[in-house]
């Protein structure tokens, strides 16, 4: 780890948040000669960006996400070889199968307003679905299927991007937490971290679920929340698909050792906390929806939460950091479950163990979509957060997206639905999901 005073006085840019978006950020910009700055209260890929499933997928995305991922995806097939690093990218698609007509019927909606991107997803009958699957026992409806997704493992990517960024002269902080952004003369022009300051031509918050924290002291609205996610490792087992597959409650994708990231595809929790309450006019309606897929924690979540508002709390007195490494159990029945049901579905696997596994909290927003921006209200400043628990497949782009945000150029993407404003304006549309 750096010591304080390699702090430099000024750069470029400033990027608060080393996970996917800000690693790749940093390696985007200091490839185009920028002076960067990159600061993490804790560390490369802490949080979210190494706990994700993996997916790297266009399918079932929010239509205004499509053009982007699309995009995306290209990169994802050269990042390998650019970054000179195994990052277990696997080409094998996306099959989501399921033995409900509603969950199909849901599909088959989604697909048909998806249609006008030329996009290569279709839906499978039973029969192919069988033949992509032949070890399938679960009864199924039918699929829908992209064969140009793909997935990858989110513990070496951000890392990747940050290894290149530095060897391009990047500076990396880790341990360095952002106290507050910094303004003069109605700019932000620099961010106060916890070894001094550092001024910069432009800064860039990507903190994930902490980035609320900092806008806040400028007065900016940002309803963001957290749920939490849980996840498994297994055993090696026996080929099941190359695809990263979604079926009835169970979710996962092959590594490159042939052991399996499982996940539920259904379940999530919330632990409650007084900024839950606080937000729950924002997402009551989401979370109403949700309600058979989202269980309500209250106890220790809401007692920590007291404690660290407390002003003599460490949390209290760094808000813009809060907590700097969040312990975040897994949900044990929720994988446990999803073992269950992937004995079941593919009884050729036999017994399934699991050798790892790990939470995580999601950031969310209240439609489901991340904030993209450079929000004229402050300038200097980006924004790249919020992307609810399904940002780190667009990792790549968002980097190159807040490339020529910050160089005043064309990003090539409509990114109005993705503006900070939208919250504050009250044009927050329906989610398709929320994480």
């Amino acid at each position: 780890m750096r010591q304080p005073n390699t702090l430099p006085a000024e750069a470029d840019i400033v990027i608060i948040g080393a996970g996917i978006q800000g690693c790749a950020s940093a390696y985007y910009m200091a490839k185009a000669g920028m002076k960067v700055v990159l600061l993490d209260k804790s560390r490369v890929a802490g949080q979210q960006s190494s706990r994700a499933w993996g997916f790297v997928r266009v399918q079932m995305r929010d239509p205004d996400e499509i053009p982007l991922m699309e995009e995306c995806k290209k990169l994802w097939r050269g990042l390998e070889a650019e970054l000179s690093a195994d990052l277990e990218w696997n080409e094998g698609g996306a099959l989501y199968a399921s033995g409900s007509p509603s969950i199909m019927a849901y599909r088959e909606k989604w697909l048909e307003s998806a249609k006008s991107f030329g996009l290569d997803t279709r839906l499978l009958s039973v029969a192919e679905v069988k033949n992509l699957l032949p070890n399938l026992a679960s009864p199924i409806q039918g699929g829908l299927y992209t064969k140009s997704d793909g997935h990858a493992e989110p513990r070496k990517a951000a890392a990747a991007f940050a290894q290149r960024a530095r060897e391009l002269g990047a500076v990396i902080l880790e341990g360095c937490g952002a106290l507050a952004l910094e303004k003069s003369a109605g700019r932000i022009n620099g961010v106060e971290t916890e070894w001094g300051n550092v001024r910069a031509k432009t800064v860039l918050l990507c903190a994930g679920a902490s980035s609320w924290r900092l806008l806040k002291g400028h007065d900016v609205l940002l309803p963001q929340s957290f749920v939490r996610a849980s996840v498994a490792r297994t055993n090696v087992l026996p080929q099941v698909t190359d695809a990263a597959f979604v079926g009835d409650g169970i979710a996962f994708r092959k590594r490159s050792d042939g052991s399996l990231n499982i996940a539920s595809s259904m379940h999530g929790d919330v632990d409650v906390t007084l900024d839950h309450i606080r937000l729950a006019p924002w997402y009551w309606s989401a979370y109403r929806e949700s309600a058979k897929g989202l269980t309500l924690h209250v106890g220790a979540s809401m007692l920590r939460d007291l404690c660290q508002r407390m002003p003599w709390s460490d949390e209290a007195r760094k808000p813009g950091i809060h907590e700097r490494e969040p312990m975040i159990p897994p949900q044990q029945e929720r994988l446990q479950d999803a073992v269950r049901l992937l004995e079941r579905a593919f009884p050729a696997v036999g017994r399934v163990g699991l050798a790892e596994q790990w939470g995580g909290n999601i950031d969310t927003l209240p439609d489901g979509i991340p904030v993209l921006d450079a929000p004229p209200a402050l300038p200097g400043l980006l924004v790249a957060t919020g992307f609810c628990g399904h940002g780190f497949a667009p990792g790549p782009m968002v980097g190159k997206v807040m490339l020529a945000l910050a160089q005043g150029a064309e990003t090539g993407f409509n990114l109005r639905a993705f503006r900070l404003s939208r919250f504050a304006e009250g044009d927050v549309k329906k989610p398709l999901s929320i994480w």
